[in-house]
């Protein structure tokens, strides 16, 4: 048996953590910039606010509902989804696989079948008394059906978020209520595909005969028949695939029209962007650097450039000097900028690397992004930063109604007062 653990609500939920004064109200999240609604608790929804619908046109009626926003505080939510993740890891005895930042599958091949439910509570029960976080825990035979059984977690408050799918007449019972387009894996254009063909809900897909699956959608589509079937296809993977291309990228808060900004900005990127690399131990081979104005100027203007590493590299360093570079030879003035990025390429696992005789790698510089690392990971990021880095303020994201990095950032823990 396979579960899958999803907290509700989660950027949300997590505004509402060091904040019980808000617990009662409903709480919106914003993308990058402030420009669209990407996360909303169930309050919100019944006020008919829209997910994925412009903020600005939907600022009179969120001010109306009562609904409080809140830009996007990712340092805050990763901090959130990495502890839960943690204790959940702890609690199991054959691991997690982390699926996204706020979802993961669980294996309990090894709890009794009679204990499931209990297990499942307990997992839901500690989540919430030591993160302060609500979880659905849903449990099936294939990972499909754990993540159909997450709709009834959300729609029988009866079952207090945790849902059993055993035996097949139970989730051909939820599969018949629950629309085609809730399937995992199901998008907006093979769902349009399905209902052409007369299929409404996941029942209707479970019945489809495989053959038509396949012509339609290829494997893909078969083994979402098959599981839905209760048969396990998808295998369980504890350790995420190392990333091909890394990309690090945000549009401006304000539109740029020197270079400087830019190379702060890329640079900013490209040190990150170093994190990520390092994190799974491997090295860049090849980077792009690219800056665009808006699609909307009257005159837009948009290039990329890339240029190979040899030997490759890992060092911040050396991907901040080769970003800046290249952002210098793009940049033409006259144009107001509004994004730019760095994506690392041809990315080879650090261990099979073949080093370059004529460019070989440092030891002592790997030991230094080391303890970097180190450092930005206890005390924050950002607590050691290259000077080329420069400051955020000229390229950085608006985020005018962020809430405080609670668990980064030491001078924003929150405070006690008593008395």
């Amino acid at each position: 048996m396979i579960g899958l653990c999803d907290m509700r609500s989660f950027y949300c939920a997590c505004e509402k953590v060091f904040r019980p004064d808000i617990r009662d109200r409903g709480v919106v999240v914003t993308s990058n910039n402030d420009g669209v609604v990407v996360a909303l608790d169930d309050r919100a929804k019944a006020a008919g606010i829209k997910k994925f619908e412009p903020y600005f046109k939907q600022r009179q009626l969120i001010k109306r509902a009562g609904v409080l926003t809140f830009s996007s505080n990712y340092e805050l939510y990763g901090e959130v989804s990495a502890r839960i993740m943690a204790t959940l890891a702890e609690l199991v005895p054959n691991g997690i696989e982390v699926y996204s930042i706020d979802e993961c599958f669980v294996d309990f091949s090894a709890v009794p079948r009679t204990e499931l439910k209990a297990y499942a509570a307990m997992l839901r029960d500690t989540i919430w008394q030591q993160q302060g976080i609500k979880m659905g825990v849903s449990i099936a035979p294939t990972k499909t059906l754990a993540k159909l059984g997450q709709c009834a977690t959300k729609q029988f408050p009866q079952i207090e978020g945790v849902c059993v799918l055993e035996h097949e007449p139970q989730w051909q019972w939820l599969a018949a209520r629950v629309d085609i387009s809730e399937t995992w894996g199901i998008g907006r254009k093979l769902t349009r595909k399905l209902n052409a063909r007369g299929m409404s809900t996941v029942a209707d897909l479970s019945e489809m005969a495989k053959a038509d699956a396949r012509t339609l959608q290829g494997i893909t589509l078969v083994r979402t028949v098959r599981e839905l079937q209760g048969e396990p296809c998808i295998d369980r993977d504890c350790q995420p695939q190392p990333k091909q291309n890394i990309i690090s990228s945000r549009s401006f808060g304000q539109k740029q029209t020197c270079l400087q900004p830019l190379q702060e900005a890329v640079s900013h990127y490209a040190v990150r962007a170093g994190v990520k690399l390092r994190a799974q131990s491997s090295l860049c081979f090849r980077l792009s650097a690219w800056i665009q104005t808006s699609a909307h100027d009257a005159k837009p203007y948009a290039d990329e450039l890339s240029v190979s590493l040899p030997g490759g590299t890992a060092d911040s360093r050396e991907l901040s000097r080769v970003a800046v570079a290249l952002v210098g030879k793009l940049y033409r003035p006259g144009y107001k900028y509004a994004k730019a990025g760095v994506m690392l390429q041809d990315i080879r696992p650090e261990q099979f690397a073949q080093q370059d005789l004529l460019a070989p790698r440092s030891e002592n510089a790997a030991r230094l992004m080391k303890v970097v690392d180190g450092v930005n990971q206890r005390f924050g990021s950002g607590a050691i930063k290259l000077a080329r880095q420069g400051g955020e303020s000229g390229f950085a994201m608006k985020r005018a109604m962020k809430s405080p990095s609670y668990l980064t950032r030491w001078r924003e823990i929150p405070r006690i007062r008593l008395g």
